[in-house]
């Protein structure tokens, strides 16, 4: 299934995107950011499930639980990032509190987890909501503020940049999901979390494109 990913996204994203003008113009560099936030963010989403199958009980209510409350979080911290950071290089905060919080867990969450094992259901629920709720808050911005970014370049130079930061985010989930669970059957559930937390990492080095471009820009 990984070997069928990737031949797809090679064949239907990577290279239309070599021959498109974004790589002749440099952009397609920024294009990066978005592949590495969709592998974060699904990588991270399918650890933390596996993670918590133990502690709820039954894989369903993990799968529910976490899919829910990451995704509500998520879209609480895209709809806050409008407003706490009206510029997109801000964005920064957001990541390094990311990259922070997942180094966090690679270490704390297991013992956490295992230590409050005993607790009624309702109880398991509060906990599970307060380790999940922050971080997929954080979790919610980069993504938003990088099309932002993208947006507020020059109209040549956006052409078809907003329509290749969506196709490439989406492409990086569907094949990072699959390489979520190869990395965590071949190397266990805190290697792909902090897997996750190196592709956030990898977005937050990649920031700096977006402003190179809006300098360019005004040129």
């Amino acid at each position: 299934m990984l070997i069928v990913s990737v031949a797809a996204v090679i064949a239907f994203l990577v290279l239309p995107l070599a021959l498109s003008p974004q790589t002749r113009s440099g952009s397609s560099v920024r294009v990066l950011y978005f592949i590495a936030i969709g592998l974060g963010y699904i990588m991270v989403e399918v650890a933390l499930i596996q993670r918590f199958v133990l502690f709820l009980g039954y894989p369903t209510y993990a799968l529910t639980v976490v899919v829910f409350v990451m995704l509500l979080s998520s879209g609480a911290g895209s709809l806050a990032s409008r407003r706490w950071f009206n510029q997109p290089a801000r964005v920064t905060v957001a990541l390094l509190a990311i990259v922070a919080g997942l180094v966090i867990y690679v270490f704390v969450l297991p013992h956490l987890l295992e230590a409050m094992i005993g607790l009624a259901f309702a109880m398991k629920l509060a906990v599970s909501i307060l380790l999940l709720a922050p971080l997929g808050f954080a979790m919610g911005m980069p993504f938003p503020n990088g099309l932002r970014a993208l947006t507020e370049r020059g109209p040549g130079e956006n052409s078809g940049a907003v329509e290749w930061a969506w196709a490439m985010n989406a492409a990086s989930s569907v094949l990072g999901s699959v390489l979520a669970i190869v990395i965590a059957i071949r190397f266990g559930l805190s290697v792909t979390l902090a897997c996750g937390g190196l592709a956030y990492l990898l977005a937050l080095l990649l920031l700096p494109t977006f402003a190179s471009g809006r300098r360019a820009s005004r040129v």
